[in-house]
């Protein structure tokens, strides 16, 4: 018998079958604290996928069955005060390292059938995020500081910018540093110049 562990990562990559799967399923199902625990430790796995790799072939049940887990479990550092109801208080919740120098982020909602993502995008002073293809509508409100959207568009702190699906932003850059919520589709496709 494999340790659940073991069950979360096949679960997770996809490779987990037949009796084994769906008993595995039903322990997420009946919110089992061992089955649960073990894909919530896969949520750093599950947010660099989806910051890292967005748009990659990655094998295509994977990112999925790593999202379904994941949004069976209660979110980390939220606090539920009525059922249904789930608050992330502004100190609360982890800032990840995005891959890119000084751009950390902040996952607040993942909607799996939509594919959408809710994020918080933090660039350090000077910090670059590279250009990348909107596959839905992205939309942008700056929280603080300022944001450069290539070379001809300046946005600064209250103000909101949207991207129809289809389009591409160039390079974006901060020179003061900034903070954006961002709702946007998890397959954006990162542009990066070989």
């Amino acid at each position: 018998m494999l340790e659940i562990s073991e069950q979360a990562a096949l679960y997770a990559a996809g490779s987990l079958k037949g009796e084994e799967l769906d008993a595995f399923e039903r322990l997420l199902a009946a919110g089992d604290a061992a089955a649960t625990a073990a894909v919530e430790e896969l949520q750093p796995v599950i947010e660099a996928l989806m910051l890292a790799a967005p748009g990659a072939a990655i094998r295509p049940n994977v990112k999925d069955r790593l999202m379904a887990g994941a949004l069976k479990t209660k979110p980390r550092g939220f606090v539920e005060p009525e059922p249904g109801i789930h608050v992330l208080l502004s100190g609360d919740g982890r800032w990840k390292e995005t891959g890119y120098p000084g751009v950390t982020t902040k996952i607040l909602h993942v909607e799996n059938e939509t594919r959408m993502a809710t994020t918080l995008l933090r660039l350090e002073p000077g910090a670059t995020y590279p250009p990348h293809h909107h596959t839905m509508l992205e939309q942008c409100l700056v929280i603080s500081g300022d944001v450069h959207l290539g070379k001809k568009l300046h946005i600064f702190a209250g103000d909101y910018e949207k991207a129809l699906p289809g389009t591409d932003h160039e390079l974006l850059f901060s020179d003061s540093g900034c903070e954006l919520l961002i709702i946007s589709c998890l397959e954006d496709e990162i542009r990066i110049a070989h």
